[in-house]
Parts: structure tokens; sequence; C-alpha cells
């Protein structure tokens, strides 16, 4: 995602360097079918437009103006005097001074959220620190998220952990209504056409 090259403006000299050179208070210049090497705040632009949908969704490129104003806490889709790091410039040319490099930037703390793990509290098995029923309590826990994550549970995305949580929802109701199909035959002489009527009901 990152660009194999930037056009860095140094001592008044063009530079054509990696772009892991990069650093805080570059001058970067652009042009079109560049991809931006780090997140630049822009004061000179000419027609300048980038492709920002991985990190906006926006399906048009944006069109930005060095001379914007931002609101405070303004999403990244509306800040038109930046722009970021592995996105395309598809029109025009501007420069911009570098504000983020690597991990700092919009692309980076995205991926430092998708990677990122934290420990979840009262998993500790230490009674001199947390009391005398603390190994009790942390290994309830520590079953609880080995058997939640064996599930589907309580590790992955959150759409990841609805879909699990719905499909036993389903599950639970083609049991519940298998049993009420045997319920209703009082659990005496299931047959073979009761249990695939059972099933059938419950698919």
């Amino acid at each position: 995602m990152s660009s194999p090259t930037a056009t860095i403006l140094r001592d008044g000299n063009i530079e054509h360097l990696p772009s892991i050179h990069v650093v805080v208070g570059d001058i970067i210049e652009l042009k079109t079918g560049d991809v931006v090497p780090a997140d630049l705040r822009l004061f000179e632009t000419m027609n300048y437009e980038a492709d920002e949908s991985l990190l906006t969704g926006e399906t048009l490129p944006a069109a930005k103006d060095p001379n914007a104003k931002l609101e405070e806490n303004s999403s990244l889709g509306d800040r038109n005097n930046m722009t970021y790091s592995s996105t395309k410039v598809t029109k025009g040319r501007a420069r911009g001074i570098v504000v983020a490099t690597g991990m700092k930037t919009a692309v980076g703390s995205i991926a430092a959220a998708i990677g990122s793990k934290k420990r979840k509290d009262n998993r500790s098995m230490s009674r001199k620190k947390h009391g005398t029923f603390q190994p009790a309590k942390g290994a309830s826990l520590r079953v609880w998220d080995a058997a939640g994550k064996f599930l589907g549970l309580t590790e992955g995305t959150p759409l990841q952990k609805k879909l699990a949580k719905l499909a036993y929802c389903l599950l639970g109701c083609a049991l519940i209504l298998a049993v009420i199909v045997f319920g209703v035959n009082k659990f005496d002489d299931i047959s073979h056409e009761v249990v695939i009527y059972a099933i059938s009901l419950g698919m």
C-alpha cells in the first residue's frame, strides 16, 4: 500500500527517494498517478484530486483545497487541506508538508486498531494481588473466553460476532421446534415420518 518512491524538496533540491526515507517536515511534490507516501498538509494545489476510498469509502475522488478551514473534530473526508498516505493522486499536482509517517498516519492507525490485542480484565490467577477467590474467578473467565473463542462469540469483527450469535439463535429455535413436534406426539411412537417432519420444520 505504500509508495515505492517520493519526490522530496530538500535544501532547494528535488530528490527522488524511497518513501521509507520520508520524515516529518519534508516537502513532497505530487502529480497524477503518484501514491502519497505520508500524511501531508497541502499548501499548494493545481486541480488536485485524490482517491481516498480506502479510508472514507467514497467512490469519487476528493478535490482538495489548501485554503480550506477545518472544523474541530472533523472526519477524514472533511479535511480538504490534507491528503493521506497510500491514497492515489487521480488528477492535478500538489505540494504538501509531511505531518505524519508510518503507523502515525491515518492508514497506520487503522492497521494498529486491527492488529492490537488488549488483555481482558480479571483474568489473573494471582491470589496475592487480587484476593482469595481470584484463582477461581480468573480460571472461570479464561474457560469462558476459550469457549467463546471456539464458538466465535468473543473474538473476531463485530459483524462476525453478530452472525455467530444469529446462527446459534437459529439453532436454538430449530431445536425448540423439534422438541415441540416430538412433544405433540408425547415422545411415544416416534416414527421415521415424525423425525423427518421435525428436521424439515427445523430447517
